[in-house]
């Protein structure tokens, strides 16, 4: 950890280098390499964030390294961060977070967890990937591979920077140490990982008139309806009734079908999301004065 000797507030110093033909030879384009530098600002920021929560967080290049694309970052935490870090200096949590979060999401391998659990009451949590291994890391870790900004700013540095052709590999250094490192095999798996988890489910029943319905093969195919103040999508799930329709029931715009709605909300990060399927049709009821729609039977 480095102390700034001009200000009271902890800072830290970190090492961003990229490997490969292109820095070699000087040629990496000037606007990725700042959209980079930006990206992993933004990156070491949400870290800190994670970790201390809304405190005011200033990142500053302080200087290129002659012969390879390297950018030393220095970061003030300052105001309430300036007095927590004070009492308890550990700016090498930050460093821990962002390579436990680095190492996440090639874990994941870009799918979201297919488990998560609190095993103790340590700050660890037990993560499990699609293919049924076990990590365990630290809860600040975990929030910010899911974070969507930071989600955002590894795929920039990481992923993007990654498969930029003459770039094989990245490193991230702190006082001489390293910290993490990523190769061009592993870009596909750094980009925004939306974890939905559900939130609540209900099942009502209710009428909806059709808009625009959509006869693509297999359900779940997304048809417009009008529930009587809004016009929304739902998914339609009942293939009894599809099958009904492709047999030549008579179908018409307008029509109104009584039906089973579930509705799930998800929550992904900070954001709510509301999905709506229709899972069963119980009624069919024709419309008033309007065209038949001509349906060809098996579409």
């Amino acid at each position: 950890m480095h102390i700034d000797e001009h200000h009271e507030e902890p800072s830290m110093g970190i090492l961003l280098k990229y490997k490969g033909p292109s820095v070699d030879d000087g040629s990496m384009d000037v606007y990725n390499a700042a959209a980079n530098m930006v990206a992993f600002s933004d990156y070491v920021v949400s870290a800190t964030k994670k970790l201390y929560g809304d405190v005011d967080v200033k990142a500053e290049v302080k200087a290129f390294q002659h012969g390879s694309f390297e950018t030393d970052l220095l970061f003030h935490v300052v105001g309430l961060g300036a007095t927590v870090l004070t009492a308890a200096p550990d700016v090498g949590s930050v460093l821990t977070a962002v390579k436990e979060s680095l190492d996440l999401f090639r874990f994941l391998r870009g799918e979201p967890p297919q488990k998560i659990e609190h095993t103790d009451q340590s700050n660890n949590v037990t993560v499990t990937n699609v293919r049924g291994s076990v990590i365990v890391v630290q809860t600040e870790s975990l929030n910010l591979t899911l974070d969507e900004k930071a989600g955002r700013a590894a795929a920039q540095f990481v992923g993007r920077a990654l498969s930029t052709p003459g770039i094989d590999a990245i490193e991230i250094r702190s006082d001489g140490k390293d910290i993490a490192a990523a190769t061009r095999a592993d870009a596909e798996f750094f980009h925004e990982i939306v974890d939905e988890t559900p939130i609540v489910q209900q099942t009502i029943q209710m009428g909806l008139t059709i808009q625009e319905p959509s006869f693509k093969d297999g359900s779940g195919h997304k048809w417009t309806m009008w529930d009587g103040d809004a016009s929304l999508q739902y998914a339609m799930e009942d293939d009894e009734f599809i099958s009904r329709i492709d047999s030549g029931e008579s179908f018409r715009k307008g029509d109104v079908l009584v039906c089973d709605v579930r509705f799930t909300q998800t929550r992904a990060g900070t954001k709510l999301k509301i999905q709506r399927s229709i899972s069963k049709v119980h009624d069919h009821k024709a419309g008033h004065e309007q065209a038949e729609l001509d349906l060809p039977v098996g579409h």
